[in-house]
């Protein structure tokens, strides 16, 4: 997918961020600076436990833009 196919799709991730989050400024008419970025995931797990962590990178320079927990099994 093009950079501009991929922010059509995470546009469609970010109508409910007002009201889940609620910040009121978090919509589409407000957040206008839309940029796309290359990004890898680094994923860690073992299988004595239910969790895996998970890493964002942005790929060219590998510096970090987030990380979080979810279950094993999820993709």
């Amino acid at each position: 997918m093009t950079h501009d196919e991929l922010i059509t799709v995470a546009r469609t991730h970010t109508i409910d961020f007002p009201k889940l989050s609620g910040e009121s400024w978090a919509n589409q008419e407000t957040l206008t600076k839309v940029t796309a970025m290359d990004t890898v995931v680094v994923s860690f797990e073992c299988d004595m436990h239910p969790k895996k962590i998970m890493i964002l990178l942005e790929s060219d320079s590998g510096k970090f833009i987030a990380s979080w927990l979810m279950p094993r099994n999820a993709r």
